[in-house]
């Protein structure tokens, strides 16, 4: 087996660098377990790891149901905190026992793990292929090689950065309670009355800045929000995977997104944002804010199941409203959902496992996916018969309003994912670059995004040079969409046109 170099285990977070992949935004939402060594199983056993606390209790069951109806199936499970599962999955590696089924978190393209030949095909059957939709597995993403190797379970009408709210605090800072903010001016206002009626016990805004990548989705969605057109090579993608629709470039010196980074830092000059942000992670920022230090929180809609599940009360008291903008009307796009869960394989009973994900692929999954409120299921018609908190029902309904399709590079053209692989990482990150400009570090943030967007062009640049030598062909043009029209779905039919 090979191993991952030193370069891309540090993009996969294993020596700290914080650069692990959102993976559907599951990185908010985990406990922690420290990393192992995955455990030999019997005939008919496997091992299981992801990072979806909320939906441990979804899995298990389906598990159990699963070995009852299957003898001798049976699953061992673990969720870890995916700052520790990337460091996990690259000492299991090393020593040959991946588990049998688990998400992506090393921080490399999908294809990678399909190249190295560290994963499976899965053995889907006709009715959890029609569940998913032939539209949405996409070549680059999920089939390979005319082979399914994961499919997607959420639906790509999403984002990470809704205003969650605490109703009193708005309303005591002179702002409609059940509406929130909906501009850039509104938020900041309100933040600065909310700071300034909590007398120090409470703060206009909180956030999470050690984990780099959930800053980094909010300044893409903000950006976007501000009139971006980007391509998304698919969900949340990192920064290597986000260009200029019609022209392929990295613009992360744009106005849209020089704007998304100052509308933050002004956040930071009125005195709102919570003092020790640059410190938290994510789940202790959302645990400050539910707490009441903070009344506005940018989350996704996994926010609500973490809330009623560990801060019970607070989801009464909690309001929503879709991500800010400077004129207030939220329009956002997202890359195609990419797969959840891969087969190890070395699997030893990669029967097992396939059929356990084809249960995954059913209108009881999809259901159950909607009650346990992590993100939104790809079918979202289940959402509203759901058994949920009306918050759920509206984060979601916010979105589903909202989110339309981006362009995908690696749809367009699969050897996106190997330029992708062989691109060296470029330091500070946009992520870090947020950090360090909202923490103080750096002050001309003009000229850091500038830098970084070059280094970034030059080093694709190098990439496809190389990638090309070995004979996949891909050019700067796979990342160019001049047909995309803003506000619209890029689906499948598109790429055939």
């Amino acid at each position: 087996m090979v191993n991952l170099d030193r370069r891309q285990f540090i993009v996969a977070g294993g020596l700290g660098a914080g650069a692990l992949a959102l993976m559907l935004a599951g990185c908010s939402r985990t406990s922690a377990q420290k990393p192992s060594s995955a455990p030999a199983t019997a005939a008919g056993a496997i091992s299981w790891w992801d990072q979806f606390q909320p939906l441990q209790k979804l899995e298990e069951s389906t598990f159990a149901a699963y070995g009852k109806a299957h003898s001798g199936a049976s699953v061992k499970h673990t969720v870890y905190d995916p700052n520790n599962m990337g460091s996990a999955l690259q000492l299991a590696q090393q020593s040959n026992q991946l588990p049998d089924v688990f998400t992506n978190v090393f921080g490399v393209p999908d294809m990678v793990l399909v190249q190295r030949k560290w994963v499976a095909p899965i053995d889907l059957t006709a009715a959890s292929k029609r569940m998913i939709g032939s539209d949405f597995l996409l070549p680059g993403l999920h089939v390979f090689d005319g082979k399914i190797f994961s499919f997607p379970m959420f639906s790509f009408r999403q984002h990470s950065t809704l205003t969650y709210f605490d109703k009193d605090a708005v309303e005591k800072a002179g702002g409609d309670p059940e509406k929130g903010p909906a501009t850039w001016d509104e938020f900041r206002s309100l933040a600065h009355g909310i700071t300034k009626a909590g007398g120090g016990d409470m703060y206009g805004w909180i956030e999470g800045l050690t984990l780099t990548d959930r800053i980094r989705a909010h300044i893409v969605d903000l950006a976007i929000g501000a009139g971006a057109e980007l391509s998304l090579v698919s969900n949340s993608a990192d920064s290597p995977g986000v260009a200029d629709v019609k022209t392929g470039d990295y613009v992360f010196d744009s106005s849209p997104f020089v704007d998304s980074f100052e509308f933050l830092k002004s956040l930071v000059k009125d005195g709102s944002m919570f003092p020790s942000s640059t410190s938290l992670d994510v789940r202790t920022a959302r645990a400050r804010w539910a707490a009441g230090s903070s009344g506005l929180f940018l989350d996704g809609s996994w926010n609500v199941g973490v809330l009623k599940t560990q801060f019970a009360d607070s989801v009464a008291k909690s309001g929503v409203t879709n991500l800010p903008t400077p004129e207030g009307k939220a329009k956002i796009s997202n890359g195609p959902a990419g797969g959840v869960f891969w087969i190890s394989a070395e699997s030893a009973n990669p029967g097992t496992a396939s059929g356990i994900l084809n249960t995954f692929a059913t209108p009881e999954y999809a259901r159950g996916l909607a009650e346990n409120m992590d993100q939104p299921p790809s079918d979202l018609d289940v959402v509203k018969k759901a058994d949920v908190p009306a918050l759920y029902k509206q984060s979601v309904s916010l979105m589903a309003d909202s989110v339309t399709l981006a362009p995908s590079a690696i749809v367009k053209n699969p050897n996106v994912a190997a330029v992708l692989a062989e691109m060296q990482q470029i330091r500070p990150t946009l992520g870090e670059i947020a950090q360090g400009y909202l923490g103080g570090n750096i002050s001309n943030i003009k000229s850091a995004l500038t830098d970084y967007s070059s280094k970034l062009s030059t080093e694709r640049d190098r990439a496809i040079k190389a990638v090309s030598s070995k004979g996949s062909k891909t050019s700067l043009n796979d990342w160019v969409f001049k047909d995309y029209k803003a506000g619209t779905d890029y689906d499948a039919s598109k790429y055939k046109s």
